[in-house]
């Protein structure tokens, strides 16, 4: 007996399906030989052996020892069989079928890409554009602007016990005054005699009101606090992801996804008029908090949406959505160059308002609904799919029964108890699935935890980071930005062309790898003592710098979809969520790489180069998800991981 099915059996016939095979056996007999495996059936009697496996099945008792492992059963028992299937012996059938297939089949057979499905993904990849307009909006609206220091109504001066007003008629008739970026400075021929930090205002020059670095002085000294808001906003993004995304699997996708929606836009929208700096900072981790919950639901409800062999559509699609909403954020933020910076934000959080109808429009996820076991609900949606994309909805339907099939009296004598209990948790996704406690005590799924935490936190840091610095592309801010963005629309097509074609892991390995080779060595043309014998080493460097962002945007599209996939239905925004916080974690620290390219340009390319080398380590120890159904369940994810340690095991001997 192996483990994570339910068996219900009675008097007459056998149905069984396991991976994809389906056999039926009815009043006579049947002899079947199957890779070992003997099976013969009387008119009421099965014996069956499979793999060293013996079962024996009179009128009301099934014996089954399937290494080692010895199970009794009458009419009314229930037992586990294999991997999270589910088996009903009934009077004349029994059937064991993969719980995460029957809802493949059940969207396969609504037509997955009708009308339906269409409308609702499109709805929920609007999410996506207030995603990436607000996760970026920070590098136009607080944008560094070329500044000096204010002149000073007076400025004392003591030379040789002698006071002067350097800025009078008479004191500065014997001193040259300089006013820097920072500093005052007071020269006497060559030598400089006196030195001060800006004490009164700035005078800015350029696209003074797009931003709001010239509305609170977030120069010189206080320069990192523009940073500072991109940080508090990635903050908040760790909080949601956190306290917020995990509501998901206890309420559902629906009610999370629309009220975290809604309070998204509301703080956004005020915090286009903040009254001061701290208030805005405060406005923005909410509006950080709201928007990542509200992101993580929509692409887990069209995640969820997708039958197996599809679901790499969905970050397919995503990833082209994100490139183009960065090059409207651009289009909008040109547009309004000339205008108040809140203007500008007001602008881009209205295009939010989509999340006031959206409760009329979505519908919760039809696989959250059956992992809670909603049945009616979940026969309601079928029925609304299908009438919709104008199929016949009997057979999801008759899918649906199947999936129905749980027996809930399990009176299994000889540690039945214990067997029920467990049984029950990989089934129906106990309160132990949610219990982070449960979650990060076993170790296959710390292991997952950790391994996927720490490669999307080198995803976040380094997109995030290099997309700060774009700007620096060019001398001219804006085109910089967009030829940054530009190359995640190669990155898109190449993730497209290979995400079904190649498993997941190599992806993320190969690209992650080309993208640490080209940034350290774009980094190494420019700053190398022998730079300037490099003939077009400022034009290489750049093609380097442009191609370590295309591979690295593969992997990141590629990350973003695994970890979506590689938790189960029960724990999906649990682990979801807890995996943002270390990739929101990347983004918290990303900003600052602007800061510190201003004044050691290099560096931001070598850290992000040598974190990328990095993952291709970081991925031996994971499973596999490229054509391996969505799990349901902790257990079959466990054994998942445990086989996949198992095989590298094998392998290092």
């Amino acid at each position: 007996m192996d483990e994570g099915a339910i068996i219900k059996m009675d008097e007459v016939a056998v149905t069984e399906l396991d991976e994809g095979a389906i056999i039926k056996m009815d009043e006579v007999a049947v002899t079947e030989r199957d890779e070992g495996a003997i099976i013969k059936m009387d008119e009421e009697t099965v014996t069956e052996l499979d793999e060293g496996a013996i079962v024996k099945m009179d009128e009301e008792t099934v014996t089954e020892l399937d290494e080692g492992a010895i199970v009794k059963m009458d009419e009314e028992t229930v037992t586990e069989l294999d991997e999270g299937a589910i088996v009903k012996i009934d009077e004349e059938t029994v059937t064991e079928l993969d719980e995460g297939a029957i809802v493949d089949d059940i969207f396969t057979s609504l037509n997955w890409r009708g009308s339906y499905q269409v409308l609702r993904c499109g709805v929920l990849l609007l999410s996506t554009i207030t995603l990436a307009i607000h996760a970026e909006s920070v590098v136009f609206t607080g944008k560094t602007v070329t500044h000096q220091c204010q002149p000073p109504q007076s400025l004392n001066v003591t030379v040789s016990n002698v006071t002067y007003d350097v800025m009078s008629a008479s004191g500065g008739t014997y001193f040259n005054v300089s006013f820097g970026e920072c500093s005052i400075d007071v020269t006497n021929g060559t030598d400089t005699i006196f030195s001060q930090s800006c004490h009164a205002n700035y005078i800015y020059t350029g696209e003074t009101k797009s931003t709001f670095v010239t509305q609170w002085d977030l120069v010189c000294e206080s320069e990192s606090l523009s940073d500072a808001t991109q940080s508090v906003y990635a903050g908040g993004q760790m909080f949601g992801s956190l306290f917020f995304a995990p509501l998901s699997d206890r309420y559902g996708r629906k009610k999370v996804f629309v009220l975290t929606g809604v309070l998204q836009l509301l703080s956004s929208v005020v915090s286009s008029f903040p009254p001061n700096f701290i208030v805005y900072m405060f406005l923005r981790f909410l509006c950080g908090a709201f928007m990542a919950t509200s992101f993580q639901m929509a692409y887990n409800l069209n995640v969820e949406m997708m039958p197996t062999k599809h679901r790499a559509l969905v970050e397919q699609t995503s990833a082209f959505v994100w490139s183009f909403s960065l090059l409207l954020l651009c289009l909008i933020t040109h547009l309004t160059r000339d205008l108040s910076w809140t203007y500008t934000q007001l602008i881009l959080s209205l295009i939010g308002s989509y999340t006031v109808f959206i409760w009329w429009i979505v519908d919760e996820s039809l696989r959250w609904l059956l992992e809670m076991k909603r049945y009616k609900e979940a026969e309601f949606l079928i029925k609304k799919m299908a009438r919709i994309n104008q199929v016949d909805s009997q057979k999801a339907l008759n899918l649906l029964e199947k999936d129905k099939i749980v027996l809930e009296d399990v009176n299994i004598s000889n540690g039945s108890q214990s067997l029920n209990k467990e049984s029950s948790v990989a089934m129906n996704g106990s309160s132990n699935d949610t219990s982070l406690r449960m979650f990060l005590s076993n170790r296959n799924f710390l292991k997952l935890t950790c391994l996927s935490s720490f490669i999307w936190f080198v995803d976040a840091i380094a997109y995030d980071g290099l997309l700060m610095i774009a700007p620096g592309l060019t001398d001219n801010f804006y085109l910089g930005f967009a030829l940054g963005v530009i190359t995640d629309i190669p990155a898109t097509v190449i993730f497209c062309l290979s995400i079904n074609r190649i498993d997941r892991k190599k992806i993320i390995s190969i690209f992650h790898l080309l993208a640490g080779i080209c940034l350290l060595i774009a980094t190494i043309i420019l700053n190398t003592p022998l730079a300037d014998k490099i003939p077009g080493n400022y034009w290489f460097s750049l093609v380097l710098s442009l191609l370590g962002r295309v591979t690295l945007s593969v992997g990141y599209s590629t990350v973003t979809l695994y970890v979506s996939e590689v938790f189960p239905t029960s724990v999906r925004s649990t682990g979801y969520g807890m995996t943002s916080i270390f990739n929101y974690s990347g983004s918290l620290v990303a900003p600052y790489s602007r800061t510190v390219s201003r004044h050691v340009p290099y560096v931001p390319n070598v850290v992000f180069g040598v974190m990328c080398v990095m993952v291709p380590a970081a991925t031996v120890l994971l499973p596999e998800t490229r054509g391996v159904e969505l799990a349901q369940t902790l257990a079959e994810t466990d054994k998942r991981m445990a086989k996949e340690t198992t095989a590298n095991k094998g392998n290092y001997r």
